[in-house]
């Protein structure tokens, strides 16, 4: 069966409309060949039936531009199952896949009593951020749920030429600074950059700096390259101090920044906390952010 690509639809989001609709084998047929060599015809039409059951509509709940391929999720009328789909640039379904819309709504309404700016000088971009686990991987994990991963980008790359040395990627060496006022309680650097592709999982968070701020609140920023971090246990930071670099430290498969603040100094055991930013925004994966 040769692949059509989604052209015979009049845009992408309607294929969501034409799957509920028992269009199954000509939502298949605008999948790539490699989505097609992991699911047959008869095992997406199989789930799809089931998994339709008692659905009335669907509803996009977000729609991000991600390294050159655009992702949709969907929710059902019931918030009770997601449906998530990536279209290449000529349209073509990379990938099709469905979950349980898993949710944390007590948590979700508990922001920080601080406000805080990210900890980014110009423009980054927000590679996983947000309150689902399909634009936030964090979500998941209470220690992570309201993380930020942070990259720069440019023409749709994090990268320029190849990606295959740090300084090739647009964020790698680019300053970070304080997220607010503090005291920096807990620093860890010396750990090598990774090559990129590569991870450390031994060490996780690479080389981080965590801040006690009022109200009993820390905020940590992780990946920092090695030996720029100029701040030490028991310093006194302001917000927007230069703290160090952004680098490809701990388990960071490119140059990035991960950006939570939690209710306890503990990176591995305190739970995240949802943040609330000066500028009054809310960012989640795809958004440009700025403190300019």
């Amino acid at each position: 069966m040769g692949v059509v690509v989604v052209e015979k639809f009049n845009s992408p989001e309607e294929v969501i409309d034409i799957w509920l609709r028992e269009g199954y084998e000509k939502v298949y047929d605008a999948t790539s060949k490699d989505f097609q060599k992991v699911v047959t015809l008869e095992q997406f039409i199989e789930l799809s039936t089931s998994y339709n059951k008692g659905v009335k509509n669907y509803q996009l709940e977000t729609k991000t531009i991600l390294q050159n391929l655009t992702h949709y999720v969907w929710s059902d009328d019931k918030r009770e199952k997601l449906v998530v789909a990536s279209f290449d640039e000529l349209n073509q379904i990379q990938s099709f896949y469905v979950k349980p819309f898993i949710t944390y709504p007590e948590t979700d309404q508990q922001y920080t009593k601080n406000k805080y700016i990210m900890p980014i000088r110009d423009e980054w971009f927000v590679f996983w951020g947000g309150t689902n686990e399909f634009v936030n991987y964090h979500y998941v994990y209470e220690n992570q749920r309201y993380a930020y991963d942070l990259v720069k980008v440019q023409d749709g790359q994090s990268y320029q030429n190849s990606p295959i040395r740090n300084e090739d990627f647009y964020a790698f060496d680019e300053d970070i600074i304080a997220p607010a006022d503090g005291k920096v309680v807990e620093v860890v650097d010396g750990i090598k950059d990774n090559v990129p592709g590569e991870m450390d999982e031994r060490n996780a968070a690479g080389n981080y700096v965590v801040i006690e701020h009022a109200n009993n609140e820390f905020s940590m920023i992780a990946h920092f390259k090695k030996n720029s971090i100029l701040v030490k246990s028991g310093d006194t930071v302001t917000e927007g101090q230069l703290i160090g670099k952004c680098g490809n430290s701990g388990n960071s498969s490119e140059a990035h920044i991960h950006f939570q603040v939690m209710d306890s100094q503990d990176i591995g055991y305190g739970k995240s906390i949802r943040i609330l930013f000066k500028d009054g925004k809310e960012p989640i994966q795809g958004d440009t952010i700025s403190n300019i």
